[in-house]
């Protein structure tokens, strides 16, 4: 119970009551109050993720009585709370990227990632995604075996929204998708994803349309595409890299490439890398288009350092109530070591809790 009283100032107001209303705590011989369920939680995510290690390292510090059972079920209860908890935080503390204040719509990022269970040496399941940018919250979170591919049609779209999307997601039957729901994309265009072409019905060139862009300059392409012979309007918006960014791109692409079974890229796609291509239904300006894909890199950056940090994919369960506890736990901490680190200083109390739970290692790599 000390870490809690050492973090409790820094928690959301609110935070114990959250704890019944989100359904997390229940009546228990063991686990009573929200401090102790806090307490076990931080437990599980600091020690490995491990139901059995938390349970015994419970039994031995504290004297409490628990098993290993009655473990993984208050901490599979937890998640609806420690996601309560997390967004209340990033609120107060303004850890949200502000909204433009030209923009009235909601703008939401969906995006997959390849998850392990403990002790596996390759990807177990898919987690899909969708992330409301501005409120710093997920949509919603769907798991699937590894085998389901990453594609748009699978998230709830709303009228009004604005999905961002990398490559992955750049395709006709994506953008369909989006559309019949009534929202609009601005999604990272993928070389030989899909043809766009004139009024005339003529293939376009990109390459020859970008060849004289100058680094960090941008222009749009008013273009179509085909659906079952109905010709669609979309627009690309397209910045030329600097050298820099350009060099990086490539290397990053040859070395993906290499490990698939030596596979050589295109000159075309080469090419290609040296933009950035957005593929869009909005008629924003190009600068503005390039605002809106520039937040999802942000949220991209939040989650690469999280996942480096605190062993994010690193996923201790297949259980969706286990992962989603284990997915906002590490946000949750990720947060939490944000928020104490806001201050100019901190007592030693609270320097001993930041080593204890590993958010010593956001000022290392800040």
């Amino acid at each position: 119970m000390e870490r809690i009283k050492g973090i409790e100032r820094h928690l959301p107001s609110g935070w114990k009551e959250a704890a019944r209303e989100k359904k997390a705590l229940v009546r228990g011989r063991t686990i009573k109050t929200p401090e102790q369920l806090l307490e076990l939680n931080l437990l599980h995510l600091s020690e490995g993720g491990s139901f059995g290690i938390t349970a015994a390292y419970l039994n031995f510090a504290t004297k409490t009585k628990i098993s290993k059972q009655s473990v993984y079920e208050r901490i599979q209860k937890s998640w609806a709370w420690l996601k309560w908890m997390t967004e209340e935080m990033c609120r107060e503390n303004q850890f949200t990227i502000p909204k433009p204040e030209w923009l009235d719509r909601e703008l939401i990022t969906i995006d997959g990632s390849e998850m392990c269970v403990k002790g596996s040496k390759q990807g177990d399941y898919r987690l899909h995604l969708t992330f409301d940018i501005f409120n710093f919250s997920y949509r919603t979170i769907e798991i699937t075996d590894i085998k389901e591919g990453e594609k748009l049609s699978r998230h709830m779209i709303k009228s009004g929204d604005i999905v961002l999307g990398d490559r992955m997601y750049g395709n006709i039957q994506g953008m369909e998708h989006v559309m019949k729901y009534g929202g609009d994309f601005v999604l990272r265009y993928r070389t030989k994803g899909f043809n766009v072409y004139d009024e005339k019905g003529n293939k376009i060139d990109l390459l020859e349309r970008f060849k004289d862009l100058a680094p960090m300059e941008s222009m749009s392409i008013k273009c179509f595409y085909y659906v079952e012979g109905k010709k669609c309007p979309i627009r690309l918006v397209a910045m030329k890299k600097d050298e820099d960014a350009i060099k990086t791109t490539q290397s990053k692409m040859i070395r993906k490439l290499n490990k698939q079974r030596g596979k050589v890229p295109s000159k075309e796609a080469l090419e290609l890398n040296q933009y950035i291509v957005l593929a869009t239904s909005l008629d924003y300006s190009d600068e503005r288009i390039l605002e809106l894909y520039r937040a999802r890199w942000q949220i991209e950056h939040v989650f690469l350092r999280l996942k480096g940090l605190y062993s994010f994919g690193d996923v201790p369960s297949k259980n969706p109530d286990s992962v989603k506890a284990w997915f906002y736990g590490k946000l949750f901490l990720a947060v939490l070591g944000e928020t104490i680190l806001k201050r100019e200083c901190f007592s030693p109390e609270e320097e001993n809790l930041m080593h204890s739970l590993g958010i010593v290692k956001l000022v290392e790599g800040s």
